[in-house]
């Protein structure tokens, strides 16, 4: 995974979130990401469905960036073999907890910290 390309990255990104029950779309122009179904965060264990969609306003380079300026740190908290692939997971961390923790805020950004919700 050392070697994948922003564009895989991303699409790495994507398949991480479908695995875990995300609906997820990408902008046709690759801008950013729609998600339309969550987590199953509520107390029935139903997936939480986002109207309008929220979106994470990246595009693959600032993905590729956040991911390898996070790798080092990731794998040291999420263990595994690839640095990129615990970069992935954490970010997955992040995002969950941004849509958990600020209900009602649709846009999605990555920061130093994880996740920012507007």
């Amino acid at each position: 995974m050392a070697d994948l390309t922003d564009e895989e990255l991303y699409d790495e990104l994507i398949a991480s979130l479908a695995a875990e029950g995300v609906r997820v779309t990408a902008r046709p122009d690759r801008s950013g990401l729609l998600i339309h179904r969550g987590w199953s965060l509520g107390a029935d264990g139903a997936p939480e469905r986002f109207e309008p969609p929220l979106e994470l306003h990246v595009d693959p380079r600032a993905l590729g960036r956040h991911l390898r300026g996070m790798a080092a740190d990731a794998q040291e908290a999420m263990g595994g073999s690839s640095p990129l692939r615990a970069a992935v997971s954490l970010l997955l961390v992040h995002l969950e907890e941004a849509v958990d923790t600020r209900p009602g805020r649709r846009h999605l950004h990555l920061g130093r910290g994880g996740v920012d919700a507007r």
